[in-house]
């Protein structure tokens, strides 16, 4: 791992640092983007970023210092030297920050989520890869291929924090494509927690320090609620669907050929929307190398 960028004196400038504020910026942007294509006040959209971003991060250094408190005081303050912050306590103050000021700022509440919820997502691919730089989340000892050293622990250890950051580059992915798409307002808020708390769970047991499987829940169920909520659809129907799904399955010629339609096709959407990214990124790799030649350069 790589705690630290440079050093300039006595002052260190830390990978989690850099990376931290790279998250807020990606965070404002993908925020400001929503609020252009939803036709939002763009202004009153970013002040009430940044307020719940301040309020988010004070409540992420207070908890992560309640949680490790060992009588020192200025460890809240020495974050070069006692880097970490509380990823439920983040959340749960900034989404107390951002419901007091989004009524004073009169922004409807359930955008702002949305919008706020979109960032968060944006934001934690950055915090997370700044986090596995540092070392700050630590993974369970292990021998697979991809386990690496970490500073001051014995073993390989699972890079979670790395893997936390891809899959929420991929759910990012999939709730922007809903994002710019209509939608109930609540519905993306919706979508968002239960990624955020699906991956959390799944990624908890190859955690060295294991204690947010009850918050990993919460947030699931909050998800869950709000969908049902703002999409006005039958809990009991569809949990009587899904139950009934392999029965029907296997007994129903008609709804097995439909269902099996449906994979296909959902296969063949991904498949063209990966190559078409992979395309789109080797384009832009090979326009960074474009060299001008004489006769079209534009001082020729």
């Amino acid at each position: 791992m790589f705690p630290t960028l440079f050093s300039i004196g006595n002052l260190s400038i830390s990978f989690y640092g850099v990376f931290l504020a790279m998250a807020f910026l990606y965070g404002l942007f993908l925020v400001w983007r929503l609020a252009r294509a939803w036709e939002l006040n763009e202004e009153k959209v970013l002040d009430l970023t940044l307020i719940t971003f301040l309020g988010g991060l004070l409540g992420a250094r207070l908890f992560y210092f309640i949680l490790n408190f060992n009588g020192d005081i200025l460890k809240i303050l020495l974050m070069h030297e006692y880097p970490g912050f509380s990823f439920w306590g983040g959340l749960l103050v900034g989404f107390l920050t951002l419901t007091i000021f989004a009524k004073r700022l009169k922004i409807d509440l359930w955008q702002a989520l949305d919008c706020a919820s979109v960032g968060l997502l944006g934001g934690l691919i950055f915090s997370n890869i700044g986090c596995f730089l540092a070392g700050c989340s630590v993974g369970i000892s292990s021998d697979l291929f991809f386990a690496m050293p970490v500073v001051g622990l014995l073993g390989k250890r699972i890079p979670i924090s790395a893997i936390e950051a891809l899959l929420f580059l991929i759910a990012l992915r999939k709730v922007w494509a809903k994002a710019t798409h209509f939608h109930p307002p609540g519905k993306i808020l919706s979508i968002s927690l239960m990624s955020i708390g699906g991956i959390k769970l799944i990624t908890e047991p190859f955690k060295q320090a294991r204690d947010s499987y009850i918050f990993s829940a919460i947030l699931i169920v909050l998800g869950l609620g709000f969908f049902y909520k703002v999409t006005k659809r039958n809990f009991l129907e569809d949990f009587k669907n899904i139950l009934l799904f392999p029965v029907r399955f296997v007994t129903d010629s008609d709804y097995r050929h439909l269902s099996l339609v449906s994979i296909k096709k959902s296969w063949y959407n991904q498949k063209l929307s990966l190559v078409f990214a992979f395309k789109n990124l080797a384009t832009k790799i090979r326009r960074l190398n474009v060299r001008f030649s004489h006769k079209n350069s534009k001082y020729y």
